[in-house]
């Protein structure tokens, strides 16, 4: 992949139904990744960086900060600018490469968080709102997530959880109010399909619906005395009780669970809108 230039200085349904329908058929006005093969979830990873001349003689570089080295450049072509590349602390080094369309509104902008000198992040806009992210997560230097805008609300997630160029999470954000909700479907059988017992809600408990207790830690089984009634381990053993309905519909079985705390731990954290994931962030 295209590195950024370190310096300146250089002169060069039902919750499984719809979540099976949305992965087989999920159609909006938000683009396909540019890196989507056909219609299957095998994506291209690479990080690709689209040229932004910043040494073009027609750039206009402009010091914020009086040390000599320029803060902001803005590339133009037929006296529009077409590109604008960006350090945003002010430390030397490229944060940002923005781009605009014909008529000056930004199509597209490609942010290295962890001044690596590499692209972390590619956003999409379509009018200027942003609609699509590929984003690297996990210092591979590949794409491993693509997240879908509507409006300025996060709608779904699409993640390769272990780096093999194919989808297999799909998270919908199921709540407006709260950007950390979600139900989330994973693949684990590789058949390129969400697997209907891998569903969880990571937001079940705020309405009531608490999620049955994780294993314990390297999977030992519960001990006598925790399997008593209030232990950890009873949730999963007692018999539900008349009330409990709610409980046994919205909260998935003890082996689902285990397949949430995958998803939740190979996930980027912070799925707000325009918030970046918890490793590559400001």
């Amino acid at each position: 992949m295209t590195r950024f230039p370190l310096t300146w200085r250089s002169s060069r349904c039902s919750l499984v139904a719809l979540i099976t329908i949305s992965v087989a058929s999920c159609a909006s006005s938000t683009p396909e990744p540019s890196s989507a093969k056909g219609s299957t979830n095998e994506r291209d990873t690479a990080i690709v960086h689209e040229p932004c001349d910043k040494d073009s003689a027609s750039a206009e570089k402009v010091d914020v900060n009086g040390d000599r080295i320029p803060d902001i450049i803005h590339v133009k072509q037929d006296g529009r600018e077409v590109c604008r590349v960006v350090d945003l602390n002010l430390d030397g080094a490229i944060d940002a490469f923005i781009y605009y369309d014909g008529n000056g509104v930004e199509r597209r902008r490609e942010s290295d968080f962890d001044r690596d000198g590499r692209a972390d992040e590619i956003a999409h806009y379509e009018h200027g709102a942003v609609v699509l992210k590929e984003r690297e997560t996990n210092f591979d230097d590949k794409l491993d997530t693509w997240d879908y805008y509507e409006g300025p609300r996060l709608a779904r997630r699409e993640r390769d959880s272990d780096g093999d160029g194919i989808v297999d999470q799909w998270w919908h954000f199921n709540n407006p109010n709260d950007a950390k909700c979600a139900v989330v479907a994973s693949d684990q059988n590789a058949d390129g399909k969400a697997d209907p017992g891998s569903v969880v809600d990571l937001c079940a408990e705020s309405y009531g619906a608490p999620r049955a207790p994780l294993p314990p830690p390297g999977g030992a089984a519960p001990t006598e005395q925790g399997a008593g009634a209030g232990a950890p381990g009873a949730a999963t053993t007692a018999a539900p009780a008349a009330g409990a309905a709610a409980s046994t519909t919205a909260a998935p079985p003890s082996a689902p669970v285990a397949g949430a705390a995958t998803a939740a731990s190979a996930a980027p954290a912070g799925s707000a809108p325009g918030q970046p994931a918890a490793k590559k962030g400001p």
